[in-house]
């Protein structure tokens, strides 16, 4: 029997007495490429915290190739990339170099510097090396980022809105590097709002309205009733 990829069981999250998720049960194969979607306030972010090692269940079962996403994050199993925003980045005085070091203390000192190099050149950033962060646009950072997390070379990303606020071509690049990542089997799972240009690239989609109400392939997603309350919600 594998214990690779996720695995949850009947899991559900509250914060006090309000009920987010509820009795989830899914299971994400390794090396898939997930959208995570849903209406405003629908347990997203919840969801993607809890399998991030950052938020507990309140009850069920929750595994990543079978451990607990803090065992699995204290190993570097996991890699969360962020929103970035720029008012934020541009008051932290690190170059591009240092913020995607940032994720290898675990790696030799002497093994650093190509893993940095590598990871920028995935994301077309290896020109900005030395450059601070916050001098570089929105999306530019988002790059950094989503390097940051290459170069620690985890078996799952995660990411949280990563085209939010930044223009065509860059979302078209962060789509390009994330399904390259398929063939080496490293799971993806994306929060997004970007519903049809995800779509493009990605394997399935996870619909969250307090509870799994469509996990399946984005073939026909928008199609299916989930899809049309989707577009509704989103104003499409």
């Amino acid at each position: 029997m594998t214990h690779a990829g996720i695995h949850i069981q009947d899991v559900q999250f509250s914060y006090g007495s309000q009920t987010v998720i509820h009795n989830m049960t899914i299971t994400i194969p390794k090396g898939e490429f997930v959208l995570v979607v849903g209406p405003n306030g629908s347990g997203k972010t919840t969801w993607l915290r809890m399998v991030a090692g950052l938020l507990e269940p309140t009850a069920g079962h929750l595994c990543l190739d079978g451990i607990s996403p803090k065992e699995a994050q204290m190993k570097g199993l996991i890699h969360l990339v962020p929103q970035i925003y720029n008012k934020n980045a541009a008051q932290f005085p690190a170059t591009v170099e240092e913020v995607v070091g940032l994720a290898l203390f675990h790696v030799p000192k002497e093994d650093r510097k190509g893993r940095i190099l590598d990871a920028l050149e995935l994301v077309g950033m290896q020109d900005f090396l030395k450059r601070r962060i916050g001098e570089l646009s929105g999306g530019q950072q988002q790059r950094v980022m989503l390097a940051q997390a290459l170069a620690r070379k985890p078996n799952y990303i995660l990411l949280d809105e990563p085209t939010s606020g930044i223009d065509f071509e860059t979302s078209k690049k962060i789509y390009e590097v994330l399904r390259s990542l398929k063939e080496e089997n490293i799971t993806v799972i994306m929060v997004t709002h970007d519903v049809t240009e995800a779509m493009e690239v990605a394997d399935t989609i996870l619909c969250v309205d307090g509870h799994a109400c469509y996990y399946g392939p984005c073939k026909g997603f928008m199609e299916s009733h989930q899809g049309s309350r989707l577009a509704w919600h989103l104003g499409g």
